[in-house]
């Protein structure tokens, strides 16, 4: 009998392959960005700078009043028959972005290779850097260093924190608390004058959430092509800290490693220095590794939901805490 847990998550997959992101209006990130933006802007008039206490009251109260809102929603769903098992899926599936990361990245790197200028417009959807001065390698080399880091953090782990607290019957809640976190770091994050403390809960919690994905991206990153495996392991144990972030330098990395190429943000980082320098036709290779990636992840996500306890008992919540510890052990 297949789970709950699992029903949700291959329904909230189906979508995400089928319908792609949901309208903004109705998009609970989008929702969750105007609290942000509304909270953001009263911290502001209150006090400016506003200061790192203020900015940890912002992310309780947006933390908890996605997860209370996601709650409530599915609970008020349950009095119609199934409604329930696909209100969750729809919450889950704003959660991840697997459809969209792809498209966005293949159409940016399809521009790359016809016309520059545009293609220089379109990389801020992508990353956050000066995109004027890049040149065709650089342009390339975004795309890809973007592809690898968001593989992790809009689709390793809100599926790794549903993964891991769906035998509580939390699952979705933690999937949503992690989207709360993720969103505030791309808003707020920011250290600047105006933000540095404000954004200074949600950077953290951002951080301290992808600790374990970013590592177990590798794994995933090395599997999609076996034949570089050791050389993306290689890479990303060696180059990881280059980057300003405790995380995104190991999927990046990996990503260099695998496709033998160097990746860099001008002025800031060099991964894979040894690498050719990437062209236009890295980002189509880079698009097929990340997809065998995101498809190990998926198969391994549903491999685990198929053997999760339906009911915790004592012998069931020793073979949880066996399972997790084997997934921390990669860390």
């Amino acid at each position: 009998m297949i789970s709950e847990g699992l029903t949700v998550f291959l329904l909230a997959i189906a979508y995400d392959i089928l319908l792609g992101e949901p309208p903004a209006r109705v998009h609970p990130v989008v929702w969750i960005g105007k609290l942000i933006s509304f909270l953001r802007a009263k911290s502001l008039r209150a006090q400016s700078p506003p200061t790192r206490v203020s900015g940890i009251a912002l992310a309780m109260i947006v933390i908890v009043v996605t997860v209370l809102c996601g709650h409530l929603a599915v609970k008020a769903a349950g009095f119609i028959p199934l409604l329930s098992l696909f209100v969750s899926a729809y919450l889950l599936k704003s959660t991840f972005a697997i459809s969209c990361l792809l498209q966005v990245s293949r159409d940016i790197g399809q521009m790359n290779d016809r016309d520059m200028d545009e293609a220089k417009s379109m990389l801020p959807a992508l990353v956050g850097r000066d995109t004027t001065s890049l040149t065709r390698a650089q342009a390339s080399s975004a795309v890809i260093e973007s592809l690898s880091e968001n593989y992790v953090d809009s689709i390793l782990t809100p599926i790794f924190f549903y993964l891991a607290l769906t035998p509580f019957g939390l699952g979705l809640e933690a999937a949503l608390a992690f989207k709360a976190i993720s969103t505030m770091d791309s808003m707020i994050g920011y250290k600047t004058r105006e933000l540095k403390e404000l954004g200074f809960a949600g950077a953290k919690l951002d951080d301290l959430a992808n600790f374990i994905p970013a590592r177990l991206s590798i794994l995933f990153i090395g599997l999609a092509r076996p034949s570089k495996v050791s050389a993306a392991l290689r890479a990303a144990f060696r180059d990881h800290s280059a980057t300003p972030s405790p995380n995104s330098g190991w999927p990046m990395a990996a990503c260099a490693g695998s496709l033998d190429i160097r990746l860099e943000k001008p002025g800031r980082y060099v991964l894979q220095e040894e690498g050719r320098e990437p062209e236009t036709a890295d980002v189509p290779r880079a698009l097929r590794l990340m997809q065998w990636a995101i498809a190990l992840t998926l198969a391994a996500a549903i491999l685990i939901l198929f053997s999760w306890p339906i009911e915790l008992d004592c012998e069931s919540i020793m073979c949880l805490c066996e399972r997790l510890i084997f997934l921390c052990g990669f860390a």
